[in-house]
């Protein structure tokens, strides 16, 4: 077996088993979470807080999935689809309307139930549709021969505004519940914004760009496929110690009905969101690559992010961070049956990248065997292949 063929191997069973590896991870979280409560728990300032939050094992391994995130960006790319700015804001607006979709059914719903369990559904659900777009949706829009440029561009400008989006959107949906969650949505807006997520969200992310850019000649498959095991493990080892605080309280036998509620509001929640962008973007006549980009952009929501701030912020609010799990695995399964849904249908055509691309005339990526790993929100996007030149359409 030559390196070539070891490392499609390597990747194939990376991609295959991720996502049982997360279901798996969870398990062990709720039946053995004493290792993962005891890492949240070390903190390398002795329990110091800068202004940061503590730099501790959750922050750090937050930070380095953001890292490899900014290490999957050729920096060139993103300043040649400078080009097409139009594009790129009609995707971010798609994205927004479509949260906001979600956040007015959300409330709409809120006038016909009550209690506490709606009340964290509901923030749950808010959560989530305002987090930044998920890094892996990219890695679905290359499988599917959609545009990736753009793509990369919804995730990055989605978390160079999340300061002020995640913040904005808590305070402003806090307006319309009860009285008695008003002061978790805002604990969850003040701990998104500032110092916190230019510390571990957005600085990481530049630094890989950066560091990608100065420090790296050749993205190659070797260095492509030690990021993906560095961030399959990062990956885990986070959602482990997340996991390892609230799942361990659904093991006493009475909480079948909850669980049942949950998966069935993060299941629908996440297929409204795919619908949504999809309407919108055939309104807008998107082409279909444009439309399959914007939809995994839309839909995927940057749960990673999403369960650190949970658990840290409001580590009692155990129905939210269930939630949030439920939707890291739901939006993966929704996205690769749309992305089914594609391959059967193009499979007795001409691949499309022989076709122009429509957003930039950068290469276009052709590792066609490479499936996107399954990664949650925080998880980076590599899909780097060979070059392919193609010629702008727009």
């Amino acid at each position: 077996m030559n390196n070539s063929t070891t490392r499609r191997w390597l990747e194939r069973m990376l991609q295959r088993y991720l996502l049982p590896s997360l279901a798996l991870v969870y398990v062990i979280s709720a039946f053995f979470p004493q290792f993962g409560i005891w890492l949240r728990t070390q903190s390398i300032t002795g329990g110091k807080d800068f202004g940061f939050g503590h730099i501790n094992a959750v922050n750090l391994l937050l930070a380095g999935l953001l890292f490899n995130t900014g290490l999957a960006v050729p920096l060139k790319e993103l300043l040649c689809l400078t080009r097409h700015p139009k594009l790129v804001a009609l995707g971010l607006s798609i994205r927004i309307t479509s949260s906001l979709i979600i956040i007015l059914l959300a409330m709409m719903g809120g006038l016909l139930f009550s209690g506490t369990v709606w009340n964290s559904i509901l923030l749950g659900l808010i959560l989530i549709a305002v987090m930044p777009v998920a890094n892996s949706s990219a890695g679905w829009t290359h499988h599917s021969d959609a545009n990736v440029g753009l793509s990369m561009w919804l995730i990055l400008s989605s978390v160079l505004l999340s300061p002020l989006l995640v913040p904005g959107l808590l305070d402003l949906s806090s307006q319309f519940v009860s009285a008695e969650i008003v002061e978790d949505y805002r604990r969850m807006a003040g701990g998104y914004a500032g110092s916190f997520v230019m510390m571990w969200v957005i600085i990481p992310a530049v630094l890989g760009v950066l560091f990608r850019t100065v420090f790296i000649k050749t993205y190659g498959p070797k260095l492509k496929l030690t990021v993906k095991v560095m961030t399959s493990l990062f990956l885990l080892i986070l959602n482990y110690i997340n996991g390892s605080v609230s799942l361990p309280s659904l093991l006493n036998g009475k909480q079948n009905g909850l669980i049942l509620l949950v998966g069935f509001s993060a299941s629908v929640s996440c297929g409204l969101l795919f619908a949504a962008a999809g309407l919108v973007s055939k309104i807008c006549r998107l082409t279909k690559r444009d439309r399959l980009a914007v939809m995994y952009s839309t839909a995927m929501s940057n749960t990673g992010v999403a369960l650190v701030l949970a658990t840290t912020v409001s580590p009692e609010l155990v129905v939210v961070h269930l939630m949030v799990i439920f939707y890291t695995l739901i939006q993966h399964i929704i996205a690769g049956v749309i992305d089914e849904l594609v391959v059967i249908g193009t499979k007795n055509k001409p691949h499309s990248l022989n076709k122009p691309c429509t957003m930039t005339n950068q290469p276009v990526l052709n590792d066609l065997e490479d499936r996107p790993t399954t990664q949650t929100g925080s998880q980076a996007a590599t899909y780097e292949g060979e070059v392919i030149t193609s010629k702008g359409s727009m």
